[in-house]
């Protein structure tokens, strides 16, 4: 069995894996040791990986290291495409999305867009080569952006718009920012189509479902993306 760990910038997930099944998951706001260490009681984890996009934790890599085969991405050991960047320079979660994408369309341009705190954009081309986009911000930051600077606007709840009408000042925010973030990434689309044939459009990360079914010609996949691409880590080097 494999244990999934992915830290990311507002939550935490663990799970336990065999043959891309997820047998157990856990939320979290944080990866105590000692979960750990009852996970590795209660199941015969033999292989483990970790996306990690905050502070190292180096009590968890090293037990996780001597309790198991680890795959670090950090040191960008055996990835499955061609990665330019140096160690570190990209973040955890990138290369994970990008081992996922290349699993399930290894011979394809694909683009990868994670709507999470920060929405991610990441090209697989179909020559296995890893081509980093933009970063801008999530759902999250921008809704609370315009309730932290603009004093009179309460903090809303994002809700997509029915129209392109505003009714009151909760229909404005949310045709802006909810809206607008569909306009920004079929932007990014278009361009990015523009360059990659026949581009195939993977989109993931927890806010992600405010947009489902939204945006044509693109594949809404789960939040667990991140783990089918360190589970793939770790099956293609066994």
């Amino acid at each position: 069995m494999n244990l999934l760990i992915d830290i990311g910038n507002s939550n935490s997930k663990i799970a336990i894996t065999k043959d891309y099944t997820i047998i157990k998951e856990i939320n979290s706001s944080s990866i105590p040791i000692e979960k750990i260490k009852e996970l590795f009681s209660n199941f015969k984890i033999t292989h483990s990986s970790i996306s990690n996009v905050s502070a190292t934790d180096i009590e968890l890599i090293d037990f996780l290291k001597k309790n198991s085969c680890f795959f670090d991405l950090k040191k960008n050991n055996d990835l499955p495409f061609k990665n330019p960047y140096k160690e570190g320079l990209v973040g955890d979660d990138r290369l994970a999305l990008v081992c996922a994408a290349h699993k399930d369309y290894p011979n394809e341009n694909v683009l990868i867009i994670d709507i999470g705190t920060c929405i991610t954009y990441d090209v697989k081309t179909k020559n296995n080569e890893y081509l980093a986009g933009g970063i801008s911000p999530g759902l999250g930051l921008r809704y609370e952006s315009i309730s932290q600077k603009a004093f009179l606007i309460k903090k809303i709840k994002p809700s997509y718009p029915k129209n392109m009408k505003a009714f009151d000042t909760e229909s404005s925010v949310n045709i802006g920012t909810l809206l607008g973030t569909q306009l920004e990434i079929e932007g990014f689309i278009k361009k990015y189509s523009t360059k990659y044939d026949d581009l195939k459009v993977i989109i993931t990360g927890g806010d992600s479902n405010f947009l489902s079914g939204k945006i044509k010609n693109t594949i809404f996949t789960t939040s667990n993306y991140v783990f089918k691409g360190l589970e793939f880590l770790i099956e293609a080097n066994k």
